[in-house]
């Protein structure tokens, strides 16, 4: 059976292929999110670190990195790149979205007592944002031809 699993697995991927790059992007975004947020909540469950939320969420958010750019590199933009030298393109560009986010996660909770889930949305959405404009230029965008 391990072949109908391929093929249905490539039909699939033809399929979400043909979708225009945008959607295809934010596809891989609530994917990434749903699979952040169960990295978050055991992470957040086990931290015995102060501030707990802060701690927790750049935890997680530097495990996400290697998955998500994986998940973009193979799914949104279907890249040809160097994997290696643009994965660390990506981290530059997480590192900035990290300490933002962190930044904005701390005074959320910290400061403004906004419950940390809710933070954590806060936080997952304004990275979104920013990569929505940011990932394809500055991470993927310098290489010659994509593989379709």
């Amino acid at each position: 059976m391990p072949d109908q699993n391929t093929k249905i697995e490539q039909v699939w991927l033809q399929h979400f292929r043909r979708l225009p790059e945008t959607v295809r992007m934010v596809a891989v975004a609530i994917l990434g999110a749903l699979i952040g947020l169960l990295t978050y909540e055991v992470i957040y469950f086990l931290n015995p670190f102060e501030p707990r939320a802060p701690s927790s969420w750049l935890l997680s958010f530097a495990i996400a990195v290697p998955r998500q750019y994986s998940l973009h590199r193979w799914l949104t933009f279907e890249s040809n790149v160097p994997y290696v030298s643009h994965l660390g393109r990506a981290y530059l560009l997480y590192s900035t979205i990290a300490i933002l986010t962190t930044g904005l996660n701390w005074l959320l909770v910290e400061h403004l007592g906004v419950a940390h889930r809710l933070a954590w949305l806060v936080c997952v959405t304004t990275t979104g944002v920013i990569n929505l404009f940011a990932l394809k230029p500055l991470v993927f965008g310098s290489h010659p031809k994509q593989v379709r």
